[in-house]
């Protein structure tokens, strides 16, 4: 199949339709020659060879009503030519482009398949499909590497850790041990499990960036909570929560483990930036959820807060990607998260749409 470039052919289709128009013309342009050219030299013609004298004559006249009417008559032409070209001419040229545009539109790294872009007869549009599946198959290759880069690191590392543990747990229940090794047995046993939070973590940040979480469903906020309520009450600590229900349901299109991912780590950081004896203020209504909790510290940063490993205070607990998995589970829905301080409360509000 000969390729051309795409000017070279909306130039040959051009040139094209203005020569069909011009011989569709070709009736019209006789009639005007021979009422305006021709004409005045005819009636000179048949009076010489009827012996008569020559009439009078405007020839300037007609001619130069010929010439505009000619002029007139090609620029019509020249003008549905364009308007042909530009209308119906250009848009067949230009079909496999928006084939190119639809197929990639309707790629997704998730089904692992790079969609096939058709050949084409123009130069500029095969360079086009031949550069974008050299690309989306560089980005699926990626992404597989990635995707089983994940998957083992979430296996090879919570093996070695989970025994680490269990061999704490058999040192800590040796009758013969000191007050000092326990101390630092304790300490291993803390690090162990500071250890294996950041590396869940970790994992379920690359898992949604990654987009490794396919599945979804319709959830009720209000049931979810109250299902999580038992779970959440002990990770409070002993602060009070208090539901503040404004509509009796919310539905919302989620995957339930990052949903719960997302209130748990809402949870822990209230409890973590509250006061003793405070309290925690868990409110859903017709469109988002907003938990607060009482504090004596002052606003948080706001342009920060939700960085990875990001604290407020380097000695306060934690590993620093609770509020970043927070923003990531909401990036990755579609739903905006936004924080603010008032009348000494931190507050995170969800808005779902």
């Amino acid at each position: 199949m000969r390729k051309n470039s795409l000017m070279q052919k909306l130039l040959t289709q051009f040139i094209v339709c203005v020569a069909a128009l011009l011989l569709l013309a070709t009736p019209l342009f006789y009639w005007l020659t021979n009422n305006f050219y021709a004409e005045d030299m005819l009636d000179i013609i048949e009076a010489v060879r009827q012996g008569k004298d020559i009439p009078k004559l405007d020839l300037e006249q007609d001619i130069m009503q010929g010439v505009m009417l000619q002029f007139g008559l090609i620029t019509l032409v020249l003008g549905i030519a364009i308007v042909l070209t530009i209308r119906f001419i250009s848009r067949r040229l230009w079909l496999p482009f928006d084939r190119t545009l639809d197929a990639i539109e309707a790629f997704r790294l998730e089904n692992g398949v790079c969609p096939r872009l058709e050949k084409t007869n123009i130069n500029e549009f095969d360079r086009l499909n031949t550069t974008l599946e050299k690309m989306m198959n560089g980005i699926l290759h990626s992404y597989k590497s990635q995707k089983e880069f994940t998957e083992n690191a979430s296996h090879e590392l919570q093996t070695p850790l989970a025994v680490f543990q269990s061999k704490l747990d058999l040192l800590m229940q040796q009758p013969d041990i000191t007050e000092q090794q326990a101390d630092i047995i304790q300490s291993l046993y803390q690090m162990n499990s500071r250890l294996s939070r950041l590396s869940r973590n970790l994992l379920l940040l690359a898992k949604m960036e990654n987009g490794q979480f396919g599945t979804t469903e319709q959830i009720d906020i209000t049931s979810l909570l109250d299902e999580l309520m038992p779970y959440l009450e002990s990770l409070a600590e002993g602060l009070s929560i208090t539901k503040d229900y404004r509509v009796p349901t919310l539905p919302v299109i989620a995957n339930r483990s990052l949903l719960e991912s997302l209130v748990n780590n809402l949870i822990v950081n209230a409890v973590r930036h509250n006061r003793p004896q405070g309290k925690i203020v868990v409110t859903v209504t017709d469109d988002s959820l907003s938990i607060a909790n009482t504090s004596d510290g002052q606003a948080l940063d706001s342009s920060h807060i939700f960085n990875r490993f990001y604290r407020t205070n380097p000695g306060e607990k934690g590993n620093g990607l609770g509020l970043a998995i927070v923003k990531a589970v909401c990036d990755y829905h579609g739903w905006h998260i936004s924080y603010c301080y008032k009348d000494c409360m931190h507050e995170f509000k969800v808005t779902f749409r």
